[in-house]
């Protein structure tokens, strides 16, 4: 008796090898098309369109005579396991009839649910696939069934096993063959799929260059107006250059300049007078209110702003000095700290003097109306100078853009040659693919 166990085996590689295989589709069909060599990218993609249906036709005809004949083993398996359920399975030892009728109840059940959905008949690509997968269902599930209960069919039901087992391999051939039509089909076509992807990137590549050249003008438009911009600004700056005010206006800055390194100077003098005392005053503000803490701040950091209110500081600077003599407050070298104190307080006055003198003689000549053309100057020359960095990004902009431009050219010259050679290839045809730019 030849055992049940793996019955239904797939085929092997060996066996792939031997299957002829004689229904190849013609995937070089001629299309009728008009009489002319050039055509639309819309007109190429409707012929390969075209021809993409005529294949599936013929696939989806093939695939249904598959159908049919697997209709025969289904009917024969169903009134195998019908006979089956019906009949009585003889059992010598009465501690195997439950095991055995329960297992046998067990494979028709499966096997009928395996059958019982009806296959229609496939009109798209996508019926196939889904034609294929349901028959190859049905495979894996008898073979599962084939290995789960070996033993009763082995034993008790052998009979049974060689009826099914040669329907089994009618549906795993049928199954073969509906895959192997599935996959000769998706490999001819191929150069369709590849032709239509094509076509949708030139579509795409072709939008994306009208868009880049889009923006390249407004960038070419907005280059040209910035330059008669920085044009007119240039001119703008040696009119007020060369103009007389311009002349006078530069020897009240370079007066000005003057005073304000005198003035630096002098505040430079009274921090390093003030740093003398500085670990003195700093040492009176501990515990007091932070507006005696920001004075002694001023006097330390920036002594000049206290001829801004310059009684309360000098009565601030007597009431530090007063707690040093008093022994208020303890610093190293006292009398020598206090002499400090002597020479700040009897030099502030002069200090006092030429800081307004200063400032009143550096506001004067900025009140000048010759001055107004140094401000106008210095506006434009910021404006010359913010319009020279949008040049430079503009053009730097450009030049990436052309790069990008001629890049996508290029590409997308060598998408109409493949398109060309593939719709040429696929039609027997020669036409010449155009696309409106």
């Amino acid at each position: 008796m030849a055992p049940f166990f793996d019955i239904f085996k797939k085929k092997s590689d060996k066996d792939k090898r031997n299957l002829k295989y004689h229904n190849k589709i013609d995937l070089l069909k001629t299309i009728e098309t008009e009489d002319r060599t050039t055509i639309s990218i819309v007109e190429a993609k409707d012929i390969i369109k075209k021809i993409d249906q005529n294949q599936t036709k013929i696939l989806t005809g093939r695939i249904d005579k598959i159908r049919h004949l697997t209709q025969k083993p289904i009917e024969n398996i169903e009134s195998i396991i019908s006979d089956l359920e019906s009949t009585k399975i003889d059992v010598h030892e009465s501690s195997f009839e439950s095991v055995v009728v329960n297992s046998k109840k067990m494979v028709i059940n499966s096997i009928r649910k395996e059958l019982s959905s009806n296959i229609p008949p496939p009109t798209t690509l996508n019926d196939v696939i889904k034609l294929h997968e349901r028959l190859d269902s049905m495979v894996n599930r008898f073979s599962e069934v084939s290995k789960s209960h070996k033993k009763v069919f082995n034993f008790f039901i052998s009979k049974y096993a060689d009826k099914l087992k040669t329907e089994f391999e009618n549906i795993s051939s049928l199954s073969m063959q509906c895959k192997y039509e599935i996959e000769n089909f998706e490999n001819e076509r191929q150069p369709l799929q590849n032709c239509l992807d094509n076509i949708d990137a030139l579509i795409q590549k072709n939008e994306l260059i009208k868009l880049e050249e889009d923006k390249l003008k407004t960038r070419q438009l907005q280059l040209d107006e910035l330059k008669l911009k920085i044009n007119k600004l240039n001119r703008e700056i040696n009119d007020l250059t060369d103009s007389k005010k311009y002349t006078e206006s530069r020897d009240v800055l370079k007066k000005i300049q003057t005073l304000d390194l005198e003035r630096d100077n002098l505040h430079k003098e009274l921090i390093n007078t003030f740093s003398r005392v500085s670990r003195a005053m700093n040492k009176y503000s501990y515990g007091l209110n932070r507006l005696i803490v920001q004075r002694i701040e001023i006097m330390t950091e920036q002594p000049w702003k206290i001829f801004e209110d310059f009684p309360i500081y000098l009565d601030l600077i007597n009431e530090v000095k007063n707690s040093i003599s008093k022994g208020k407050i303890i610093v190293k070298e006292s009398e020598k700290i206090e002499t400090y104190f002597d020479n700040i307080i009897n030099s502030l006055p002069d200090y006092k003097q030429k800081e307004e003198k200063l400032n009143s003689e550096i506001k004067k000549l900025n009140s000048n109306k010759n001055m107004q053309i140094i401000s106008k100057l210095n506006e434009l020359k910021r404006k010359y100078a913010n319009y020279n960095q949008e040049l430079h990004y503009i053009e730097s902009y450009i030049k990436d853009s052309q790069s990008e431009i001629a890049k996508n050219k290029e590409e997308y010259e060598n998408l109409l040659n493949s398109i060309e050679t593939y719709i040429n290839l696929i039609t027997k045809s020669r036409y010449h693919v155009s696309i409106s730019k």
